[in-house]
Parts: structure tokens; sequence; C-alpha cells
């Protein structure tokens, strides 16, 4: 399933039955930003993996953090959004 149909139905969940356009907006906004995180998580899960920190190669930690920066701007979008449901 394509990520903005898998938002789409996760919208549909989380809106009440009938939504007006505001409220399936927002339960859009929410989707999308779990989406998000989700996706942010599995990355990070795979850096993990390849992390060698005796070799002194702070390329995947320089990706893990700037993972950690995503993951918050996500994380605030989600909240934000799920505010206004």
């Amino acid at each position: 399933m394509e990520t903005s149909a898998k938002a789409a139905a996760i919208a549909r969940s989380l809106a009440s039955n009938p939504a007006d356009e505001e409220q399936l907006a927002a339960a859009t906004e929410v989707a999308e930003a779990q989406l998000e995180l989700l996706r942010i998580r599995s990355v990070r899960a795979e850096l993990m993996t390849g992390v060698n920190l005796p070799s002194g190669d702070l390329e995947h930690l320089r990706r893990l953090a700037a993972l950690d920066r995503y993951e918050r701007l996500a994380a605030t979008k989600r909240r934000r959004a799920s505010r206004k449901l």
C-alpha cells in the first residue's frame, strides 16, 4: 500500500464519523507524521546495526543525530495536529 493511501486509511479511522474538512485534514497530518516517525525509526534501527565505534567512522553517528532532528520535527507535527482533533 502506498504511503498516502496508508495515511488516508489512518486518517479515516482517527476522524469522527462524519468528519468535517478541518478534522479530516488534522487527522491526515497526524497520520502522515506517524508514518514518518515509523520510517525514521526503521532507518535508525538499520543504521544502528552498522555502527562500529572502534573504527572511528563518525558518519553513522552524524546520520543518527540528523535522524533525531527529523524525529523531533515529526513528533511536533503529530502533536500539533492531534490537538486539532
